[in-house]
């Protein structure tokens, strides 16, 4: 099993001569490895259509049911940058400096996340990712249980209904989950950064934040901006949850509470779930979170590797562990799979599941190893 190659991308050649500055602009783009370049395109069309979104409501100055109307496509375009920018910036594929990937989240998606403490937490996830309690996705308040190992109640019991609307809360646990890493700089399974790093870093997040939406305060009104601001982020959060959950917590995955060891790519295949890997607009759409397997096992690989890394790195690993691949042919059964498992996991005696692989319908069958590809 080989690695993925990157190879750079070449300009088209002109007939007519160019300066000697656009050459040398060119001949950068050029050298630049598709590992840069795909996030940087991908930064500058989400960039431009949701400062666009913003500007078009800062300017139409909407008021009341016509603001919450307003909201819901800047928070389709936050949804989306979070997905695709931040998870871009958490792997460091802007740079592999701090600041580069900083000001693509901040500038693109302005909603107040702290980038530096989520690729702490995100790094945690892929080394120890659904290790309960370790991977913070595991934890959730008593409301809702996301893993087999965590303790129960019995109002649980009816999580399936109501956990949808508390996703769109998530945007108010990450800000605590903020507000204690500066406090006490603890992320379980990550070293500890001093205070005054953590403060620095805290402090120019938020002020290159501000600095981004004083422009649309201005305009449209502080009270105004932060109305909007606060249905965007519930909206967006509902949508990056469940775009986010039902990769990892779904029927046929069986997480657990023990480091994988060598085992790695065995556990991954165990907890980590796949849909729509025939859309390419999915794909885009969220941030590559269609081929989530594919993305756990090879991390760097730019978006549009992920087909290829599906159909040949992901099948051999799942031929060599003899385990099933869990993928749903779209995100509404995938969506459907994690309802079940909700419901699942609402029960107080629930243990580990057995290993099932959904079919075209979003129906549960009996295991299996994935099927060779048709000649």
């Amino acid at each position: 099993m080989t690695d993925v190659l990157y190879t750079p991308v070449r300009a088209a050649s002109s007939a007519a001569p160019l300066p000697l500055e656009a050459r040398r602009v060119r001949r950068w783009f050029a050298a630049l490895p598709r590992r840069r370049w795909e996030p940087w395109r991908d930064w500058a069309l989400i960039t431009l259509v949701n400062n666009a979104m913003l500007l078009a409501v800062a300017l139409l100055q909407p008021r009341g049911l016509l603001l919450v109307l307003a909201a819901v496509p800047v928070a389709v375009g936050f949804a989306i940058g979070t997905l695709t920018v931040l998870h871009d910036a958490g792997h460091r594929m802007f740079s592999n400096r701090s600041w580069p990937n900083v000001f693509a989240v901040q500038t693109s998606t302005p909603a107040g996340l702290w980038v530096s403490h989520w690729t702490l937490k995100h790094r945690v996830h892929h080394k120890l990712s659904q290790v309960y309690p370790i991977d913070e996705a595991t934890r959730s308040s008593s409301m809702v249980r996301l893993h087999p190992d965590a303790p129960g109640n019995r109002w649980q019991r009816a999580q399936h209904f109501y956990a949808w609307p508390l996703y769109g809360l998530a945007w108010a646990g990450e800000l605590r989950s903020q507000l204690r890493y500066l406090r006490t700089g603890e992320v379980t399974g990550s070293e500890t950064p001093p205070g005054g790093k953590r403060l620095a870093s805290f402090v120019a997040e938020k002020g290159l934040c501000l600095l981004v939406l004083a422009p649309y305060a201005w305009l449209l009104g502080v009270g105004r901006l932060a109305i909007l601001l606060l249905v965007v982020e519930t909206l967006a959060s509902l949508i990056a949850a469940v775009v986010l959950v039902v990769g990892h917590i779904n029927e046929g995955l069986t997480p657990s509470s023990e480091p994988p060891g060598r085992a790695w790519a065995a556990y991954l295949v165990r907890t980590t779930a796949s849909f729509s890997t025939n859309s390419r607009a999915m794909r885009w759409l969220t941030g590559g979170m269609t081929h989530h397997l594919a993305h756990h096992l090879r991390p760097v690989a730019v978006r549009s590797e992920l087909p290829r890394l599906h159909e040949t790195v992901v099948r051999d690993v799942v031929a060599s562990t003899g385990l099933n691949h869990v993928e749903y042919p779209t995100l509404h059964q995938a969506v459907a799979g994690h309802w079940r498992r909700l419901r699942e996991l609402g029960q107080p005696d629930v243990g580990q599941p057995d290993v099932v692989r959904p079919t075209g319908a979003g129906e549960p069958v009996a295991a299996g190893r994935l099927p060779e590809p048709a000649a």
